[in-house]
């Protein structure tokens, strides 16, 4: 848990607010509409959503200035949290209600995410990448909780939809420039405007982020670029939209409790991923009659991604005996590594690198920690869309808002991996050269690629719907809905072994089979156990590799889902919603590919055979109460409580061991059940939205976690804080300055690894974040941004494993940033500077 004094302080202030009346997230009225489908034609008040919708807009886009999506979401929206194990501020895991939507491979999916109708979970994995997503694109972001049908696959616990600027509402040119903290700098530009008596509009957006980050070796490059062209018929309306996105992104691992001292330092390194996106989409809505609309999109994605990742591994040979693994080179110890800065001042990173291969001996054949790079290289290409015809008209006596649709996505993924033997120097995982594996007289020998694969999939979604609302009376709606989702995912490809893990030629299989690489046949090597040359030859009843083993599967997952709901609002003041639903969710391509106990995978390094899962299903009741009164610019109120409970059948987990290691496994049932509540209050000159969440994610049934340990029903699933607080206040005491300002307050999780809930947990954290606003003129505002103002030491992320350096088994976290300073300023040419006034 946090501090107790800042949970009773903020739960307190809560209280205030509630007495005074106040609206349940920041942003969010009433009157407010959010999306019923993906395509995001058809809309309703959130006053009659049968579930806890929110809604985030001008305020939280345009002042406080996240560098990412998941920054902004933990920032101002309740149930919200988010855990970041790399470092890099792009990666992090989103957390709402227990449900995540994860830059990373290793995480359960539940959450998906829309823009303008278009799907961002990734085909490979259905992660999320933040850095593809142009921040200042954007002019709304709503979440829809519960496990709503109408959007497919991964919406468990619920769906991110975002919305993009266009020209008609955002006409004129604004730049944007800031520069902070870890030599952060950051240029944004937008322009829009309208043409042919407005019946065309066009909107351009760009931003550039590169930062050297809170951490040795974290430093960030983000090119972004957004467009957008519309024509408005008399009853036809036509949109274009383009995202590019070339991105950087390194980042280094927790660190082991003892190596905590500096929370700067690397455990190893290098790691990074390089991502490049386009997306194409192109959207149309014709009025039918007065009472029925159809409207549609197609999109295309194609992403790839290339990426470095360090490993932290002993070696099958480095046992203690034959070898001494607590050597790093002569002269020194393991300990010494994380001592010292990562290389001497003033030496250049690569200077490091000069002459090591040839001056420090190997491992297998001398003293030393062994480790591997793992090389990998992914390629997407996803071709989905949406449909949704919209009917309102009366039927029976009652009027009904009825939609009928589906959407679909088919993609082909490719990805090829290289993993190669490499020593560990000064945190660096630096690749051995040929020629100190092994060498003759007529020149280098094989290489230094331990294993390699080649992977293909191919997966085709589609889920069709109907949902009617039908008013019952004056205030009371019932909804109801029901879809039918069908996945379908195939997988082909090898995985081959060249190399013993710690860099022999020779080594034992899966089979029992003993393996050689015919490659280093006559070659002659550094034998470390009796100190002489050696000569390479084949094992008698060896087989030459190399080694293969086939991924291939062939899987199908379908079900019809129902959903449920009902609003009452009698009066302004107070409202009353309650529903049900269920959901489905496919297992992915690296999941099954990395679902044999086995043979557990470092992810995202490691593939095996593709055992079959099931799909996950998940069935969610919610219920509660809104209401808000008062009038704008004087004093609007607004409250909301909302309780729920999801369970999940099949629920998938990546199940991590103590290296580090891990496979996917069904765990059978789950649970998330929780209170969201929510109160905002508007003032002349004050703003001011509370939020709490209490969440309660626990496993339902035993399993065997990857330590041999018993997971017991009623322990909570690891990675998810059970409480979070947010509070956010904006004070205008003149028109032209604005002060803002954040406080977080997060309690305690269990690390992963930790199914079992035996060891101690990634304590609490209370932050304060702040911005200034000042308008000297029509066209410029000044701003300046401080996060994490006291400086406080804290982690989102915890693991359990080995530490390399000491052989111990300890609980690694990744060290938060730090205080913060941001200043920029932004200037708008041809218009005034688009602030929002609380007066």
């Amino acid at each position: 848990m946090p501090h107790k004094s800042a949970l009773l302080c903020a739960s307190a202030l809560a209280g205030v607010l509630a007495i005074h009346g106040a609206a349940h997230a920041q942003e969010t009225r009433g009157d407010q509409i959010v999306v019923t489908a993906p395509i995001a034609s058809d809309t309703v008040a959130i006053r009659d959503t049968p579930n806890n919708a929110q809604v985030l807009g001008a305020d939280a886009l345009d002042r406080q200035h996240p560098s990412n999506l998941a920054d902004l979401l933990n920032a101002n929206l309740g149930s919200v949290t988010v855990s970041n194990g790399t470092g890099s501020p792009y990666q992090s895991d989103v957390s709402y209600r227990g449900f995540q939507a994860t830059s990373l491979l290793g995480s359960p999916t539940g959450l998906s995410v829309y823009l303008d109708g278009v799907r961002m979970n990734e085909a490979f994995g259905s992660i999320v990448n933040w850095d593809m997503i142009p921040l200042n694109a954007l002019s709304q972001v709503q979440v829809l909780p519960g496990s709503n049908p109408l959007f497919g696959l991964n919406t468990l616990g619920g769906s991110l939809v975002l919305a993009t600027k266009n020209g008609a509402d955002n006409p004129g040119a604004t730049v944007t420039l800031q520069g902070g903290s870890y030599n952060r700098r950051v240029v944004q530009a937008e322009a829009g405007g309208t043409l042919a008596n407005r019946t065309i509009d066009w909107f351009v957006a760009g931003n550039y982020d590169a930062q050297d980050g809170y951490r040795w070796y974290t430093d960030t490059d983000v090119k972004q670029l957004y467009g957008k062209l519309r024509w408005h018929g008399t009853a036809t309306n036509v949109e274009l939209g383009v995202i590019w996105s070339d991105t950087s992104l390194n980042g280094t691992q927790a660190l082991p409790l003892s190596m905590l001292g500096n929370p700067k330092a690397a455990y190893t390194w290098p790691d990074n991923v390089s991502n490049n996106q386009l997306v194409i989409n192109l959207k149309a809505d014709t009025r039918l009659s007065s009472t029925a609309r159809l409207s549609g999109n197609v999109y295309y994605r194609r992403a790839s991604s290339h990426s470095s990742n360090s490993n932290a591994d002993l070696g099958d040979a480095c046992d203690e005996s034959e070898y001494d693994c607590s050597a790093l080179a002569p002269g020194g110890t393991a300990r010494d590594l994380y001592a010292s800065n990562p290389y001497a001042a003033g030496q250049d990173e690569a200077a490091g690198f000069v002459g090591y291969n040839g001056s420090l001996p190997l491992h297998d054949y001398t003293s030393g920690i062994n480790t591997t790079v793992v090389y990998s290289n992914l390629s997407q290409h996803v071709f989905g869309g949406n449909l949704l015809l919209d009917v309102d008209a009366d039927a029976l006596g009652l009027s009904h808002d009825l939609n009928v649709g589906g959407n679909f996505e088919t993609a082909s993924v490719g990805y090829d991996q290289n993993t190669v033997l490499a020593r560990l120097v000064n945190y660096a995982t630096v690749p051995e050269a040929w020629n100190t594996l092994y060498s003759s007289a007529d020149g280098f020998k094989g290489s230094n690629v331990i294993n390699g694969l080649g992977v293909s999939s191919h997966s085709t979604s589609f889920n069709v719907f109907a949902r009617d609302v039908v008013e019952l009376a004056r205030g009371l709606k019932l909804s109801a809905s029901v879809s039918y989702t069908h996945t379908h995912l195939s997988l082909s490809g090898t995985k081959d072994t060249y190399l013993d893990s710690s860099g022999a030629f020779t080594w034992t299989g899966a089979d029992g089979q003993t393996y050689y690489n015919p490659s280093y046949l006559g070659a002659s090597y550094w034998d470390g156990a009796d100190g002489t040359l050696a000569t390479a030859t084949a094992p008698d009843g060896a087989i030459a590799g190399p080694e293969s083993a086939p991924i291939v599967g062939s899987h199908n997952w379908h079900r019809v889902n129902p959903s449920v709901g009902l609003t009452w609002n009698p009066d302004q003041a107070i409202g009353f919603f309650a529903s049900y639903s269920e959901a489905m969710r496919a297992p992915t391509a690296i999941e099954l590919a990395c679902a044999d106990p086995a043979t557990p995978c470092a992810l995202p390094t490691g593939f095996n055979g593709d055992p079959e899962l099931k799909a996950v299903v998940a069935h969610t009741v919610e219920g509660g109460l809104r209401g808000s009164f008062g009038k704008a610019h004087h004093a609007r109120l607004g409250w909301s409580v909302s309780a729920y409970r999801t369970l999940l059948d099949n629920d998938i987990q990546f199940i991590f061991g103590s290296s580090g290691l891990g496979y996917f496994a069904n765990v059978g049932k789950t649970e998330r059940k929780g209170v969201d509540l929510g109160v905002t209050a508007d003032f002349r000159h004050l703003h001011l939205a509370a939020s709490y969440g209490y969440v309660a994610a626990s496993y339902r049934e035993n399993f065997t976690d990857a330590s041999g340990d018993m997971v017991q029903p009623g322990d909570r699933i690891t990675g998810i804080p059970s409480h979070s607080f947010k509070l956010r206040a904006v004070y205008q005491p003149i028109r032209k300055v604005t002060i803002g300002g954040n406080l977080i307050v997060v309690s305690s999780q269990f690390a992963h690894g930790d199914e079992a809930n035996l060891d101690p947990v990634v304590p609490g954290y209370t932050i304060a974040n702040i911005d200034v606003h000042v308008l000297p003129t029509s066209r410029l505002e000044l701003f300046a941004t401080i996060a994490n103002l006291f400086d406080r030491h804290y982690a989102t992320f915890g693991v359990m494993g080995t530490n390399i350096y000491t052989g111990n088994d300890e609980q690694f976290r990744t060290p938060a940033q730090g205080r913060s300073v941001m200043g920029g300023l932004r200037y708008s040419f041809g218009k005034a500077v688009a602030a929002t006034q609380l007066d």
